[in-house]
Parts: structure tokens; sequence; C-alpha cells
């Protein structure tokens, strides 16, 4: 189980995040998002499970997997009201043969949930159980959406 509290108050909020973006970053990502349309099946059973689920999110602007997932997780949000908490300046540590991310300024989960892609996705429900992790992108399923929803019902 994880402390959500902790989690929110050094994590920003899905909004915060993209609009922490600049330049050519920020327009893939408006673009993406008004391109995007989710799955209206997805979409109605994300409805009925968000109240009881908090994702939180690891990213980084110059990551391709990210631009095009955060779109979706904001057409999410706003649709079904889910609770998102973004961890946004991931940064790898290239010079440091015994670590993969630099930390800081990533935060210290990055090693302690042992997170080797990014973007990473986790699902808690609001007591901070662990319900489950999209990694980078589906693997089972066509959208973000349809791989979320399979996620939580596993």
């Amino acid at each position: 189980m994880i402390d959500l509290d902790d989690i929110r108050t050094r994590s920003k909020s899905l909004d915060a995040y993209i609009e922490g973006h600049r330049g050519k970053d920020k327009d893939i990502l408006i673009d993406e998002y008004e391109e995007y349309s989710l799955n209206e099946t997805a979409l109605q059973e994300l409805k009925a499970m968000a109240q009881n689920i908090v994702c939180v999110v690891f990213s980084a602007p110059w990551c391709g997997d990210c631009k095009r997932a955060i779109p979706v997780l904001k057409r999410i949000e706003e649709e079904t009201g889910l609770e998102i908490r973004v961890f946004g300046d991931i940064k790898t540590a290239p010079l440091d043969p015994n670590r993969q991310w630099a930390i800081p300024p990533s935060p210290p989960e990055m090693e302690e949930w042992g997170i080797t892609h990014i973007p990473w996705i986790v699902f808690f429900d609001r007591t901070g159980k662990k319900l489950g992790t999209v990694v980078e992108k589906p693997e089972v399923k066509d959208t973000l959406e349809e791989e979320i929803v399979y996620v939580l019902k596993k």
C-alpha cells in the first residue's frame, strides 16, 4: 500500500503537467488530444470504476509513448472524473552505469517500484492498494483505454 496523500503532495495534476510543456512538446499533446476519440465501450466501463481509483503516471516530455498516452489520459480524466497524478520530471542517468534514473529530479518511486520504462501508469484503490499497471503502451488491447479496463478487471 502507498500513501496517496504523500503522492498528491509530490506530484502534479494532469492539467498542471500538460501546462508545464512548452513549444513543440505542448503542440504535440494538444494535437493528439484534439484528434483522439475514446472507445465508447471502454469509456462506459471506466466511468463505473473511476470514483474508486487513483492513477499515478510517470512521464517525461522527451518520451514519444508519453506524448501519445497523456492526451488519452486527459480525455479519460475529463469523461470519467478519474483522479490522475503525474510525476513528470523523469530523467535518465546516462552517465551512471548503476542507475537507470536520475533521482532526484526523478522521484524515488522510480527505483522503489522497479520502473523500467515510461509512461508507467499505475492504478490504486482509494486506500492505496495497487490494482494494476500499464507500461508504455497497450500490450493486449487496441487502445490505452481498453487496456486500462482490461488491467483493472484482472
